[in-house]
C-alpha cells in the first residue's frame, strides 16, 4: 500500500511510473537490437551492453576437431608435415590431454561430421586431428580453449599458406554444413566457380569467421594414359594388362592380408616401390611389359600420355547446380556475419561481370532463380535460425490468441483480457538483462522460455483482477480494491514466482537449456515485481476512464 497510495493520489507520479516502466522495456528490447543499428555496424565484437542472438550457444564439451586440408593432389607426406606442425602446437597447450591424428581420412564419424559429409572424404590431401581437453570443471569454456588453440596455430598457418587449417566445435543442437553458408546459383557453372573465389575473399573481412573455404577444388595435374589398341594387339597385349601394370607400379600390388590378434580387422599387405622410383611420368614411359610370347614390350610404344588436370566436382542441390562458399564462427554469431555479407553481396557486380542478388533471408525458404540470374541463397545456421524462430513465433501468436479468447469468454469483456495479458511483455524487462548478465545469447530455448512464461504471468494477473472484482462485488470502492489486491495477493504470487525461479536454476549451466532457465528466472522476477503494481494500476485507470469507480456499477 505504501507504493500504491502515492501513485493513486498523484497523477504526475502515476505518469512518471508508467514512463519508467516503458523506458525499462524499451532499454531492455534495445539490448538485442543495438548490434544491428549501432553506428559502427554489425561486423565486429558484440557491444558491451548488447545481447547476442544465436540459434544455440556453443557446447561446453571435452573435445573438438582440427582439420588439415591441403590442395587436391598434394602428397600424403606433405599433408603429414602440416599435421605434425599442428600436433607440435597442441603438445604445448595446457588444457589438451591428448590428440589423435587420422591421416588421409577423417576421424570417428559424429552427427556433425555426417552433415559435413566426412564419411565420403578420403585422400592424400586430408587429415583430421581429434583433440581431447581436460574436464569442464578444470578449464574455461570449450570455445575459450579453442580460441587459444586457434591463435597459437597462427605461425603454422603462415608456414603453410597453401594448407587450410580448420577448427570444428561440437554443436549443441542440429548441425549444419557450415554456420555461414552462401549457396551460389546461376546459368554458367564456370562463372560461379570464379565468383566463389571473390566471395571467399570477402568472407575474410568478417569478424570471428574461420574455416573459410569453398566447394571449388584446387586445380591438380593428372596424366591420361590411352592405350593404342591396334599397337597393343600387334604386340600381343590387351589394355587390361597395361592398366594393371600402371596401377601396381604407382599404387602398389595387394598380395594378401595379415591377421593380428590386436587389430579389429585384417590388414592388407601391399608391395609398393619407393616414392622416388615412381614420382615422374617418364618413369612410367620407361616401363616394359611382357607379352605371352615372353618378349619385353616398351610401354611408350603402345600408349599415348597426355597431361591434363583433375576434373572438379559439380555439385547440385534440389537439382540446381550450386557452388558453396562457407565458414564457421568462433566467439561470434552467424546472424551478424550473414547479414553483413548479405549487405555486401546484394546487387553487387563482381570482377567477372557477374551481377549478384541475394535471397533466402525471409521466414519462408526461397527457391533459386538460376535460369537467367546469378543468386546467393543463404543457408547454414542462419536458415536454421529463421525456421526455428518462425515456428516458435507462430506458436506464440497462436497461444496469445487462445489465451485472449478464453479470457474474453471468462470475463465477458474485450478490454479486460488486454489488461490481464499486459503482464506478458513485462517479462522482457528481465529476460534480456538476464542474458546479458550471464553473457549468454538469446537463443531458441530462450524463446521457448518466453512463450512458457505467457501462461504463468497471465495467471498472476488473474489472481489480482479476480480479487479486485470480488472486492468490488462486496461493496468496496475501486481505489480500496486496487490497494488491497497487491497487498493480499503478494505472498501467493511471490511464492509461485520463487518456485519457478529456484526450479529453473539447475539448468543455467546447460549449454542448450541455459537460455530457457535464464528466460524463466529473470522473466519471472521482473514480471512478478511489476505485475503486482502495473496490472492493478491499468485496471484502475481503465475503470476510472469508463466511469465505473463505484461498486454498484460492477456486475
Amino acid at each position: 500500500m505504501a507504493v500504491f497510495r502515492p501513485l493513486l493520489e498523484g497523477p504526475w507520479k502515476l505518469t512518471a511510473f508508467f514512463a519508467v516502466v516503458m523506458l525499462l522495456l524499451l532499454l531492455s528490447m534495445l539490448m538485442p537490437v543495438w548490434q544491428f543499428i549501432r553506428p559502427s555496424g554489425m561486423n565486429g565484437a558484440l557491444s558491451p551492453l548488447g545481447v547476442n542472438l544465436q540459434m544455440l550457444p556453443d557446447g561446453n564439451v571435452n573435445t573438438f576437431v582440427l582439420e588439415v586440408d591441403t590442395p587436391a593432389g598434394t602428397a600424403l607426406d606433405e599433408t603429414n608435415r602440416v599435421a605434425l606442425a599442428v600436433g607440435g602446437v597442441l603438445a604445448h597447450e595446457r588444457y589438451v590431454t591428448d590428440y589423435e591424428t587420422y591421416l588421409g581420412r577423417t576421424g570417428p564419424l559424429s552427427f556433425a561430421g555426417m552433415v559435413r559429409g566426412d564419411a565420403m572424404r578420403v585422400g592424400s590431401n586430408l587429415a583430421q586431428i581429434v583433440v581431447n581437453i581436460v574436464n569442464r570443471n578444470e578449464r574455461p569454456h570449450t570455445s575459450v580453449v579453442a580460441t587459444d588453440v586457434w591463435n597459437a596455430l597462427a605461425p603454422v598457418r603462415e608456414a603453410f599458406p597453401h594448407a587450410r587449417i580448420k577448427l570444428y566445435l561440437t554443436p549443441p543442437g542440429p548441425p549444419v554444413r557450415s554456420q555461414v553458408l552462401a549457396e551460389l546459383y546461376g546459368p554458367d557453372y564456370e562463372k560461379l566457380r570464379q565468383s566463389a573465389t571473390q566471395l571467399k575473399n570477402d568472407f575474410g573481412k568478417i569478424y570471428g569467421l574461420i574455416n573459410i573455404d569453398d566447394s571449388v577444388t584446387a586445380t591438380a595435374p593428372e596424366y591420361l594414359i590411352r592405350v593404342d589398341q591396334h599397337k597393343a594387339m600387334l604386340a600381343g597385349l590387351v589394355p587390361a594388362q597395361v592398366a594393371k601394370l600402371v596401377h601396381d607400379y604407382v599404387v602398389g600390388a595387394d598380395v594378401g592380408t595379415l591377421h593380428d590378434a590386436d587389430a579389429p580387422e585384417p590388414m592388407s599387405v601391399v608391395v609398393r616401390l619407393k616414392r622416388e622410383d615412381r614420382a615422374w611420368i617418364q618413369q612410367v614411359r620407361d616401363l616394359a611389359i611382357t607379352n605371352p610370347q615372353g618378349k619385353q614390350v616398351s610401354l611408350a610404344g603402345i600408349v599415348d600420355i597426355e597431361s591434363s588436370s583433375v576434373a572438379k566436382p559439380i555439385l547440385d542441390r534440389d537439382q540446381h547446380p550450386v557452388v558453396y562458399v562457407m565458414g564457421d564462427m568462433l566467439n561470434a554469431s552467424p546472424v551478424y556475419a550473414t547479414l553483413t555479407l548479405n549487405k555486401m553481396f546484394d546487387n553487387a557486380t563482381l570482377s567477372n561481370n557477374v551481377q549478384l542478388t541475394t535471397a533466402n533471408l525471409g521466414f519462408v525458404a526461397s527457391q533459386p532463380d538460376d535460369i537467367t540470374h546469378n543468386q546467393v541463397l543463404w543457408g547454414g545456421d542462419m536458415r536454421l535460425t529463421l525456421d526455428v524462430f518462425r515456428d516458435l513465433g507462430a506458436a506464440f501468436i497462436v497461444s496469445l490468441v487462445f489465451i485472449y479468447l478464453m479470457l474474453v469468454a471468462y470475463y465477458q469483456s474485450f478490454m479486460l483480457p488486454v489488461i490481464v495479458m499486459g503482464a506478458i511483455p513485462l517479462t522482457l524487462v528481465g529476460i534480456f538483462p538476464g542474458h546479458w548478465l550471464f553473457n549468454m545469447p538469446f537463443n531458441a530455448t530462450s524463446m521457448i522460455g518466453f512463450i512458457a512464461l505467457a501462461g504463468v504471468v497471465v495467471r498472476n494477473s488473474l489472481l489480482l483482477i479476480d480479487f479486485i472484482l470480488d472486492y468490488r462485488r462486496q461493496g468496496y470502492g475501486l481505489e480500496e480494491s486496487v490497494l488491497q489486491a497487491g497487498a493480499v495477493r503478494f505472498r501467493p504470487i511471490l511464492l509461485t514466482g520463487m518456485a519457478i525461479m529456484f526450479g529453473s536454476a539447475v539448468m543455467i549451466s546447460d549449454p542448450v537449456f541455459g537460455g530457457l532457465a535464464l528466460a524463466l528466472i529473470f522473466g519471472t522476477f521482473a514480471s512478478t515485481m511489476l505485475t503486482l503494481i502495473v496490472i492493478p494500476l491499468l485496471y484502475f485507470l481503465w475503470q476510472r476512464h469508463e466511469g465505473h469507480a463505484h461498486p454498484a456499477q460492477v456486475e
